[in-house]
């Protein structure tokens, strides 16, 4: 009983020291905003996009400034045609408007980006590559229950085949439920030809990615569009999105130290001015179904 009684007093102890130990408030060292260049640009026949801002404070909980006030261009090296981004909302989103029976790229040609802000010259090039099709989507029912309670929904998935040839291809399959983007860093659904590794040149994508375009804890409820899109991207680009899946995601008791994300922009004026951001021409290929 004594031996009980003296647990409990040191148990107590240390709750009291624990409860009454002072916060300390981390101050972090802010250094100069750098500036951030989203041009994923694609061949579809919709508004083309490039977003600019400023990047923020590590703890800071509003919305990163957008940069306003820069020329921003995307030229076509094969053609010599440039094409004018414009911000007319001043919310750091540079818009091209496309005609209903045109696109911006072109596969297999090259281009350049060029956003020109404050005496910064800021430079980027990327390759459109070959992409594959959706050939269909498949929605199925799931009951759920089970010991985790889950929710009833349709969980869909899609069929498409790599496309054969000597050349590896490297793809972002995107996937959005009534329009809405799945853009989670657990989302980010990435391939290489149909798998996860060359060798699968020419043959169906394997179901994880297939079934990928239902991200984990995701559903589909009756009626609900699922749009599933496929795009081309090059090496460097996958290399990218692995990179920012892995420090999204990274956290729990493994989890590694931080590190800076890759960008292919330079500042071709300034090493003072830094830069970060990714510039990527895509092909596309797409299907939307309707969960029933």
């Amino acid at each position: 009983m004594m031996k009980t009684l003296k647990l409990f007093f040191v148990l107590l102890t240390v709750i009291s020291f624990t409860s009454c130990e002072d916060v300390i408030q981390v101050k972090l060292d802010e250094g100069d905003p750098i500036v951030t260049i989203d041009a994923f640009i694609n061949d579809m026949q919709l508004q083309q996009k490039v977003r600019l801002t400023y990047t923020d404070g590590y703890f800071s909980q509003k919305p990163n400034e957008p940069i306003i006030g820069a020329t921003v261009t995307v030229k076509d090296l094969t053609s010599g045609v440039s094409y004018s981004f414009t911000d007319s909302n001043g919310d750091g989103n540079y818009l091209y408007n496309l005609a209903t029976t045109d696109t911006l790229g072109r596969i297999g040609r090259s281009y350049e980006l060029t956003v020109i802000h404050q005496n910064n010259v800021f430079k980027a090039t990327s390759r459109m590559k070959r992409t594959a099709r959706v050939d269909s989507l498949v929605s199925k029912f799931d009951e759920g229950g089970g010991l985790g309670n889950a929710p009833a929904g349709y969980k869909f998935a899609f069929l498409g085949f790599d496309v054969p040839g000597d050349t590896t291809d490297y793809y972002w399959i995107k996937s959005f439920r009534n329009g809405v983007f799945f853009n989670k860093g657990g989302d980010i659904n990435i391939c290489i030809d149909g798998s996860y590794g060359a060798g699968a040149d020419g043959f169906p994508f394997i179901p994880p990615i297939a079934e990928g375009i239902t991200p984990r804890g995701e559903l589909f409820q009756k009626f609900d569009v699922c749009r599933t899109e496929i795009h081309s991207i090059d090496l460097e680009t996958y290399n990218f999105l692995t990179q920012v899946q892995a420090q999204t995601t990274n956290s729990g008791l493994f989890a590694t130290s931080p590190e800076n994300i890759k960008t292919n922009i330079k500042n071709t004026t300034s090493d003072k001015v830094k830069v970060v951001g990714w510039f990527c021409m895509s092909a596309v290929g797409f299907k939307e179904g309707v969960a029933q």
